[in-house]
């Protein structure tokens, strides 16, 4: 059996979503991964930060 995975979506790509554990992510270390989902087909794999908020 395995865990809850992050599910958290791209900034971008927003059909995209991470397929990492549950609370994996620190940046620069262990960012986000899955699968990069291009109008409902998948077009290769991801990986990425959470954009930094700008002021």
């Amino acid at each position: 059996m395995t865990g809850p995975l992050c599910g958290l979506p791209h900034y971008q790509y927003t059909e995209s979503l991470c397929t990492e554990p549950a609370g994996h992510y620190r940046r620069d270390t262990d960012p986000h991964a899955g699968p990069l989902i291009i109008d409902g087909r998948i077009c290769g794999g991801l990986a990425w930060d959470e954009p930094e908020e700008q002021p």
